[in-house]
């Protein structure tokens, strides 16, 4: 339902109304979007393994669940007001007891999360002993599956293929999508004695991408379509965003004469923090810069050093917005390689083929200067900076898309100025997401992250020139 069609005047454009298609994306369901803080919850189940079960979609204070890029599986966490002793009488306990939630917004797709029981977190029985409040945590049960499994295997093969092999050991219902293929030579590692998780996240660190063999910042996560193993880079292949948030003064989100607009309310960010706006010392630490590696062939008794450059290096691989993450003309870090270094032991003749026992010959099975100063810096950039925001709740978001910020400036300024802040504004990659439930309303914290910034940093100030723009604006 549009404004006009409740029989108000659509609302004047004022500071970068949002684009046609972040629109139908809210309208699609024929106007079935009555508020911003319209959604539906349909069943909040919990079986037992003993066969009982309840649903107490009538009972919830609040449910949460997570999604972060960093984090191998999902999980969540309900509240609930138990005045029937549910919890003696299904039991709930923690043994694994089945977590079903299924919610939607009126304009989006159903969506159905399910979870495995861990933990009885809060039991906290009110004053007059008529009703508790209970707290549980869940987690996706391929989680179990993993504390429970560990591997002892060699393996010969791809990359890609040995992760979906080891995968395939804790496989449950969720699939796993390989999204980037690893490159086509052949490894041998053997693993010791490690969960299917911790050698699939140790892999991940060491793979080359078949399309572009700089891309080795492979992560592996579970969003609400199942899990993934793929680059950073692929995520930024995104090229429109999915939604955009706006972040401005009151005055510019409603105004007295128009009605609400529940398209702008969704968009609206409610709370904003620049968590992290760049810690340069710890970037210059952790070799995000510059760096070097010493190989050493214990063997052949050569060594070699290979430096990395991050200025030297950036446009090989894709980014999420335009520009360099700071001043690239001023850009002095680049140039210390002694910054961050490391020392990595290789043995050339480790994995030769056998004259008793067969086998094939990789000539260097690690790699250690193809990947690892090239990975230690592709992940930092992606967290040197960091916003947090809180939004209303949107069922189709989640961890691994591309949304557009757009943030007034903190000073008056010129009617161009006062549009944007050039340097907040642009694309981010949502990193995670924490979805807010409640009988009141349905929000989301998202932690938005970006590796560049969506216009470049000036190698000479203008701050005078600036200050008196701003200046003789207001005065206006």
């Amino acid at each position: 339902m549009t404004i006009a069609d409740r029989g108000g005047e659509p609302q004047e454009k004022s500071v970068s109304q949002f684009d046609a298609n972040n629109e139908a994306q809210l309208t699609k369901a024929d106007g079935k979007l009555r508020s911003d803080m319209s959604y539906e919850v349909k069943e909040i189940l919990i079986t037992s393994p003993s066969g009982g079960e309840v649903d107490i979609v009538n009972l919830f204070t609040q449910v949460s669940i997570y999604e972060d890029l960093m984090t191998n599986t999902m999980s969540a966490s309900v509240n609930f007001t138990d005045a029937l002793n549910v919890v003696k009488h299904l039991p709930i306990i923690g043994q694994k007891e089945k977590l079903k939630i299924v919610f939607s917004l009126p304009s989006a797709d159903t969506v159905t999360y399910e979870f495995d029981i861990y933990r009885v977190a809060v039991r906290q029985i009110s004053t007059t002993q008529k009703r508790q409040n209970v707290k549980l945590s869940a987690v996706s049960s391929e989680q179990f599956k993993n504390v429970h499994t560990r591997i002892s295997k060699s393996y010969y093969d791809k990359i890609d293929s040995m992760v979906t092999s080891i995968f395939d050991e804790v496989k449950d219902k969720a699939e796993l999508e390989v999204q980037v293929e690893s490159d086509s030579e052949k490894r041998k590692f053997i693993v010791p004695n490690w969960h299917p998780f911790d050698a699939i996240n140790w892999l991940a660190q060491r793979c080359p991408s078949k399309d572009n063999s700089n891309a080795c910042h492979y992560i592996f996560y579970q969003d609400r379509d199942g899990y993934k193993f793929t680059t950073i880079e692929k995520l930024f292949e995104e090229e429109t965003p999915k939604m955009e948030y706006l972040y401005s003064p009151r005055k510019y989100r409603e105004s007295p004469r128009f009605f609400r607009d529940t398209g702008l309310e969704m968009r609206n960010i409610q709370r904003l923090v620049i968590d992290e706006p760049g810690n340069r010392l710890d970037e210059n630490i952790k070799g995000m810069y510059g760096s070097k590696i010493l190989t050493h062939d214990i063997v052949r008794k050569k060594y070699e050093f290979t430096e990395f450059s991050m200025k030297d290096e950036y446009t090989s691989t894709k980014h999420v917005d335009e520009a360099y993450p700071i001043c690239e003309q001023l850009d002095e870090f680049s140039t210390e390689p002694d910054t961050f270094w490391n020392f990595c032991p290789i043995h050339k003749n480790l994995n030769q083929e056998n004259e008793l026992h067969g086998g094939d010959t990789v000539e260097q099975n690690e790699k250690y200067s193809d990947w690892l100063l090239r990975r230690k810096s592709l992940m930092r950039q992606l967290s040197s900076y960091i916003v947090k925001v809180t939004v209303n709740g949107d069922s189709r978001r989640k961890c691994g898309d591309i949304v557009e910020l757009r943030v007034t400036p903190l000073q008056p300024g010129s009617a161009e100025d006062q549009m944007h802040d050039k340097y907040l504004n642009g694309k981010y990659l949502v990193s995670s997401i924490k979805h807010n439930i409640t009988p009141d309303g349905y929000l989301m914290d998202m932690e938005l992250a970006r590796d560049s910034v969506g216009q470049a940093y000036p190698a000479q100030s203008t701050f005078l020139q600036d200050i008196r723009s701003a200046s003789n604006a207001s005065q206006e």
